[in-house]
């Protein structure tokens, strides 16, 4: 089953500061000290989710994805550490 509060993104994966940057900005763009109104404490992931975006469509060449030379696949978590699934599709 998707995850409301996961996300799934494409971007650099060869310096780490890139994921660190992004980290940082999730974070004050989205801040836990908001007065949210869903009452379960996880309204920023929710947000996030939503701002990353819950799928990504990725081409496959000679069975290969095809990623730019820097291009990594990140799975978010917002809500965890927790148990999740992912799934892959493939379409001709």
């Amino acid at each position: 089953m998707p995850h409301t509060t996961a996300a799934v993104t494409i971007n650099e994966n060869a310096d780490p500061s890139v994921r660190q940057d992004i980290v940082m900005t999730l974070r004050k763009s989205v801040p836990d000290s908001l007065p949210y109104a869903h009452t379960e404490g996880n309204s920023p992931a929710h947000v996030k989710s939503s701002l990353v975006g819950a799928s990504i469509t990725i081409p496959i060449e000679d069975g290969r994805l095809v990623l730019g030379t820097w291009q990594g696949i990140f799975f978010c978590e917002f809500d965890g550490p927790r148990l999740r699934h992912f799934y892959v599709q493939l379409l001709p």
